[in-house]
């Protein structure tokens, strides 16, 4: 989500009526029912609580566009039939505001179709809500799309965008709309994503269409409210908070008689295909790989396509029209003990003494261990005793090396060198194992891909001690 004004188009959208405020029995969203689409998947939050099993919620002070909130989860709730990210002045993680943000990622994902979000969004300056998608599975930024964001000092604008290229060479494409205070009452916010276009609707009015660069690979749904930031400013004293960002639906649908495409549910996993994308034609053969989160085991695939060829987490089978595909998965009974919270951490280098290395192992994910700005840079953990270690996963903060190496050692002296890694964004790296018994861990970064030094909120090892043998001490 970065800044661009290009231009303003002054049409007028149509209002909605105040769902949340009257309840679920004054709900404003109509039917889920469009003629020409299915409706694959969507959330009316008509329950008690938010359901996991199609939304993640986030915890920690991401670092993006200079924002000044901690995503909290408590933020997050359902309210008279909506889901309502809240936004408040309050300190935590090292920030000065707390806010919401959901995702499906590892929960649903689909290339093609319509995506649309009814919602009340927030105002006031440095508030900033949006409704916006990134790819399932692939390792840098762009591509995004945005269905909607909006400043919060302009509460009668909203802007729809498209992303491609490669960073830092990368471009965008959108059209702002000018209509009524977007704060005042419900709005529709729609995204309409074929193979050769994407168009943009609100209230169901077209906006704007594009037609370069569309992206053919998988895309889950973001909805947020960031506070500050590059793009909106950060609040003064004219914002008014605590603000909130209602959402009375979201809804996706496939296009009946359109190429074959694919719905992915997998909750707490991914599911790999190929070929890879969503770009199907009639007739091809789909294999799909169902790979479970940390801490979970691929259970099953619930109602398989007609004819398909399972054997385990693998299926197979042919596009024929708009498809949903769901893997289901389960917690791990024989998941390996996390053997690095609370061990004993070293650095080559602390930016500040608050930032020191013992922040990334403390299980605290608003606080972080950053470098010098130079390389190389080593973070090393004692696991305090020998270890078959099973996974290792590195958290980053957007300070990340481009290049670094996971190494272990018996005595924290002779390294080996268990896998080398070349990075294109932040996130997170997973290293499965399992490696040779090893005490120390460390992680040697050899390049930046910032200006900055390198920075982790978390450096997690998770495995199983290995047993004395008798008589040894």
């Amino acid at each position: 989500m970065t800044r661009r004004v290009p231009w303003l188009a002054a049409i007028v959208g149509v209002g909605g009526l105040s769902a949340c405020a009257q309840g679920v029995a004054g709900r404003a969203g109509g039917e889920a029912e469009r003629p020409g689409w299915r409706l694959v998947w969507g959330d009316e939050f008509e329950g008690a609580a938010l359901d996991p099993a199609k939304w993640r919620v986030e915890d920690a002070a991401l670092i993006k566009n200079n924002e000044l909130q901690y995503y909290s989860p408590d933020e997050v709730y359902l309210e008279h039939g909506c889901l309502v990210l809240r936004s408040r002045e309050r300190g935590m993680g090292g920030r000065s505001y707390t806010s919401g943000l959901v995702d499906t990622r590892h929960r649903f994902s689909q290339a093609f179709g319509r995506f649309e979000v009814r919602a009340q969004l927030p105002k006031g300056r440095g508030v900033w809500p949006a409704h916006w998608m990134l790819p399932e599975d692939h390792p840098a930024w762009p591509p995004e799309l945005d269905i909607m964001e909006l400043l919060g000092h302009e509460p009668d604008v909203v802007y729809q965008t498209q992303h491609w290229g490669v960073w830092p060479n990368n471009a965008h494409e959108g059209r702002p709309m000018r209509g009524p205070d977007f704060s005042e009452e419900f709005h529709t916010f729609a995204m309409e994503w074929s193979p050769e276009r994407v168009d943009w609707f609100v209230d169901d009015r077209l906006q704007f269409s594009s037609t370069r660069e569309v992206p053919t690979i998988p895309f889950y749904l973001i909805l947020n409210t960031a506070v500050g930031g590059d793009w909106p400013g950060n609040p003064d004293a004219t914002t008014v908070l605590p603000q909130y960002h209602r959402i009375e639906y979201v809804r996706v649908y496939a296009k009946e008689g359109a190429a074959p495409t694919l719905s992915l549910v997998h909750p707490n996993g991914s599911i790999a295909l190929e070929p890879a994308g969503g770009l199907l034609r009639a007739g091809d053969e789909v294999t799909a790989l169902a790979k479970p989160d940390f801490g979970f085991r691929f259970s099953g695939w619930e109602a398989p396509p007609e004819g398909s060829t399972i054997a385990g987490a693998t299926i197979r089978f042919r596009a024929d029209g708009p498809q949903t595909i769901v893997a289901r998965f389960e917690p791990d009974p024989d998941l390996p003990e996390l053997l690095s919270r609370g061990a004993p951490a070293s650095a080559s280098s602390s930016e500040s003494a608050d930032l020191g290395p013992a922040n990334a192992v403390d299980g605290i994910m608003g606080t972080r261990w950053s470098s010098s700005f130079a390389v190389p840079q080593d973070l090393t953990i004692d696991l305090g005793a020998p270890a078959r270690v099973e996974l290792v996963r590195i958290r980053w903060e957007n300070a990340h090396p481009a290049i670094f190496d996971l190494q272990a050692s018996l005595d924290g002296e002779a390294w080996t060198l268990v896998q080398r890694v070349r990075k294109a964004d932040a996130s997170e790296d997973r290293l499965d194992g399992p490696l040779a018994p090893a005490r120390y861990l460390r992680l040697h970064c050899t390049e930046r891909a910032t200006p900055w030094g390198v920075s982790v909120w978390e450096f997690e090892a998770f495995g199983h001690r290995v047993a004395e043998e008798p008589g040894e001490r």
